[in-house]
């Protein structure tokens, strides 16, 4: 056998995947105008708008120092070509910077350091300091100071903070959000999956009220981040369009009321305005319009979810049924 057989029989087999130059569209660069480390987020210039998006730890340079403008790489949806998540800074700080040392105190041996713009008090490390002269800090892994390490002669970098770019416009768009899981609680058992789960739908279920000896059920579908991550200034209007199963009989509404729950949780828990379709019956669709809170909730991350609250015994489909608990979500965003 040649080796151009060889090489036949092994690009039979082997995966052939889209070629190498396309690997970086689901990638853009920005300008990084500020870091929220505690909220692991990272807001970034994306098409001359400025959004908050969840980010990967990464030393973010937030100013023009150190002879670099602060740019990081943000991941793109592959469906929609949102941005999603920051996966970290295209040109990383160093772990250790020089700041300026402006007071230090040996008896709580804490220095205060000048740094960006900011000031910190850190621990040191044992050395001669001069008040007024350059230190060496160290930063974590999101590129926040944490210790002193001793005398630098190498002078801080001077800071020029960006300002991010003015508003250039607005304009609607209507996107369609599908749920990333879902499932039912049932109460008396105090556990997911307890329920109908070789039935209709199976374990993805939504169910709500008491019948059958089920005690009381609580479905809930979550979405995650998608819509705090659509970057809307407003989100206008959110359609809910639900399938009802064959569990139960007349006709039936499904009530929604938010939650916090971007994951399946331990307890499931909801709060504020709730939202009823019209009553249908079995294997027949539903559709319901939330109420502006509820859209604000979205809009800012305080909800992620929609749990199944209603008193009417009925089941629902959600993630393993196609178009079920989805979402048409039209929203307002920078131009």
């Amino acid at each position: 056998m040649s080796d151009l057989d060889v090489m036949g029989l092994l690009g039979a087999v082997m995966p052939q995947g889209p070629d190498r130059a396309a690997d970086a569209s689901l990638t853009v660069v920005g300008a990084v105008y500020a870091v929220d480390a505690p909220a692991r987020l990272v807001q970034v210039d994306i098409k001359g708008s400025p959004l908050w998006l969840p980010a990967q730890p990464g030393r973010y340079r937030v100013a023009v120092n150190e002879g670099a403008l602060g740019l990081a790489r943000v991941l793109l949806n592959p469906t929609t070509g949102r941005p999603v998540l920051v996966l970290g800074p295209v040109d990383p700080r160093r772990p250790v910077i020089p700041g300026t040392l402006t007071a230090i105190d040996t008896t709580a041996r804490v220095a205060t350091v000048s740094l960006d713009g900011a000031t910190y008090d850190l621990p040191y490390l044992a050395s001669t300091y001069t008040v007024g002269g350059p230190v060496w800090v160290g930063l974590t892994d999101w590129g926040v100071p944490f210790l002193v390490h001793g005398p630098s002669d190498a002078p801080a970098a001077p800071v020029v903070a960006p300002v991010a770019p003015a508003p250039t416009g607005t304009v609607q768009v209507t996107q369609t959000i599908g749920p990333q899981w879902s499932g039912t609680y049932r109460v008396s058992r105090g556990a997911w999956d307890r329920w109908n789960t070789g039935e209709y739908g199976g374990r993805s279920d939504l169910y709500q009220g008491d019948a059958y000896g089920s005690g009381t059920l609580i479905g809930l579908a979550t979405y995650g981040d998608q819509l705090a991550n659509l970057g809307a200034v407003s989100i206008d209007a959110i359609t809910l369009r639900a399938r009802r199963n064959g569990s139960g009989a007349g006709d039936a509404a499904l009530t929604v009321q938010g939650t916090p729950h971007g994951e399946r949780p331990g307890l499931v828990s909801a709060s504020g305005s709730t939202a009823s379709t019209g009553a249908v019956g079995l294997n027949q669709w539903a559709s319901v319009d939330l109420p502006a809170d509820m859209r604000e909730g979205f809009r800012t991350g305080a909800i992620k979810g929609l749990a199944a609250v209603g008193g009417t015994y009925s089941g629902w489909g959600g993630t393993g049924t196609a178009g079920s608990m989805v979402l048409s979500v039209t929203y307002t965003r920078q131009a």
